[in-house]
């Protein structure tokens, strides 16, 4: 069985076109080479492929069935192709992308991952979802090339983060907390009752408690999950306030007391002795168009 890939595109011509005729001036060629190439296919694979009785050639059983197959095949051979031609370029074949789960309702990540799609369809793309620590570790122990997460990494001598958008914080509680009643709460207020926080990688690098009652989570959605049972009030970006299973239940308080509402980042991480690929830098350029996009 000596069959080739031109045979097979002969076949799928003549299926598509619906004559030997109209598949030769579609690829080019005299009608009998496309004759010829189907008879040898018909020979190499041992079966008839077209019943030839009629005015027009029409696909058998076998045919029918095996025309599938051959599609199948030079789509495989299409990205096999598209895939060398990448690598050859420099592009990296596979790459372990790790996203804050923060993020996971941002458009701007969405649209990143369907523009990758599109752009790079060659690429063999692990998406690894984790808390900020998560990210970080991962991409420090090489687990994952490139993280993006939601809050200043700690400055390291293995890992380098680089911003690519400021995103708003919101005060937040439950409806039914003390606080709720309270719509621009005091620093008393706020102090009288536990605070929710996001914990860091590393103590010296944890945000300072206004309360005395305190609890640190390393998930912006469980401290928001938390403020919707009435747990505590807490600072999130706002898209997580906003976000269908929450929104209904919490109540946004004026973040007076505390001055300017911080805001947050996010940034994408690498190791410092990594070279970084056309498509990872790319993934940057990309995300932080997005960012800008969306704020105006």
């Amino acid at each position: 069985m000596r069959w080739s890939l031109d045979q097979l595109e002969v076949l799928i011509a003549c299926a598509e076109r619906g004559s030997f005729s109209a598949a030769a001036r579609h690829l080019g060629r005299a009608q009998s080479a496309v004759s010829t190439a189907i008879g040898h296919l018909e020979a190499d694979l041992g079966c008839t492929l077209f019943d030839r009785r009629g005015r027009l050639p029409r696909l058998t059983e076998a045919g029918d069935a095996l025309v599938h197959e051959a599609r199948a095949v030079i789509r495989q051979c299409q990205r096999l192709e598209s895939r060398a031609l990448a690598i050859a370029q420099g592009e990296e074949a596979r790459l372990v992308l790790a996203i804050d789960e923060a993020l996971v309702e941002m458009p701007q990540v969405d649209e990143t991952l369907e523009a990758l799609a599109h752009h790079y369809p060659a690429l063999q793309l692990t998406l690894l979802y984790g808390a900020q620590g998560d990210i970080a570790r991962w991409v420090e122990d090489r687990t994952a090339d490139l993280g993006i997460l939601l809050g200043r990494l700690g400055r390291g001598p293995l890992l380098e983060g680089v911003p690519i958008a400021h995103l708003r914080q919101v005060l937040v509680v439950g409806r039914d907390h003390p606080l709720a009643a309270r719509p621009s709460p005091t620093p008393g207020d706020l102090a009288a009752h536990r605070q929710l926080l996001i914990a860091s990688r590393s103590e010296g690098e944890a945000a300072a408690p206004l309360s005395a009652q305190f609890w640190r989570l390393n998930s912006f959605y469980s401290m928001a999950e938390l403020a919707t049972r009435g747990l505590g009030w807490a600072l999130v970006p706002e898209h997580i306030a906003q976000y269908p299973p929450f929104r209904d239940h919490l109540v946004a308080l004026s973040g007076e007391a505390l001055g300017t509402l911080p805001v947050i980042e996010v940034e994408t991480v690498s190791r410092r002795d990594a070279a970084q690929g056309p498509i990872a830098r790319w993934l940057r350029r990309v995300l932080g168009e997005r960012f800008r996009h969306r704020r105006r």
